[in-house]
């Protein structure tokens, strides 16, 4: 779920694991998590929604931000792997028809 304000865009995350929803329960901590965006991520994940695949991804960034997206696809290759790492998305393997 991403969540927009003036100021910035967050990724927002359930809390979902045993260890996590313990520490909800009884040390009253937040059931989601909130990851601050920069405008890159903000984008791609505004792309992603439209499921887009991450070569599209991609040149979508390069022509939307210009020569400040460079190197649009490395930076874009980092962001989801981190995402991947933490189980915040998962690939969907169809190839296109």
């Amino acid at each position: 779920m991403v969540q927009e304000s003036s100021e910035a865009t967050f990724l927002v995350i359930q809390r979902t694991n045993f260890v996590e929803r313990m520490t909800i329960r009884f040390l009253k901590q937040p059931s989601v998590r909130k990851i601050k965006l920069d405008k890159f991520g903000a984008y791609a994940i505004k792309q992603m929604e439209f499921q887009r695949n991450v070569n599209q991804i991609s040149e979508a960034m390069s022509e939307h931000f210009g020569e400040d997206a460079e190197p649009a696809l490395p930076r874009l290759m980092k962001f989801l792997e981190i995402l991947e790492v933490h189980d915040w998305i998962i690939w969907d393997d169809e190839e296109e028809k």
